[in-house]
């Protein structure tokens, strides 16, 4: 369960969250040239979010983008982080707690997500924080919060 360089692999990752060491992310299962492939099979206690379905790369499942805790390992460019809720419902404005552990993070990360309130307009030239790209493949053009902290880039 373990890759290259002793990187964690996407099996580790969906044992954590779903309880089955499976390779795919999608929802049910799926043929590709008579070879059956095996995704998540109901909803799951915690949930994955990954910066790659933004760039078009996989596409995460319901079952993984909605678990049954408001917890998240969100995949990161190079490394896994982690997003949770503390209290209330994710329906109006929420709160989301962020942590990444090998940022040496010393502050509290508090976002807030508002599903009806449109996302920030960025320009082309404009850095996007990675994490607001992540955070859209679950809640789409929502606007997110920094609430003060220096957005992550």
């Amino acid at each position: 369960l373990l890759g290259a360089h002793g990187y964690c692999t996407q099996e580790l990752v969906n044992l954590v969250a779903t309880g089955r060491a499976r390779s795919n992310v999608f929802d049910g299962e799926r043929s590709l040239d008579g070879l059956r492939m095996v995704g998540t099979d109901g909803p799951c206690p915690v949930g994955l979010l990954s910066l790659f379905e933004h760039y078009g790369h996989t596409a995460v499942g319901r079952y993984l983008k909605e678990p049954t805790a408001p917890v998240w390992v969100a995949f990161m460019e190079s490394h896994y982080t982690v997003l949770f809720q503390k209290s209330g419902t994710l329906g109006g404005p929420f709160d989301l707690y962020y942590y990444d552990m090998l940022a040496n993070q010393e502050e509290v990360i508090r976002l807030t997500v508002d599903p009806a309130r449109e996302a920030r307009a960025y320009r082309d030239d404009d850095l996007v924080p990675p994490l607001e790209d992540t955070l859209h493949t679950r809640w789409p053009g929502a606007h997110v919060g920094w609430n003060g902290t220096e957005p992550l880039l």
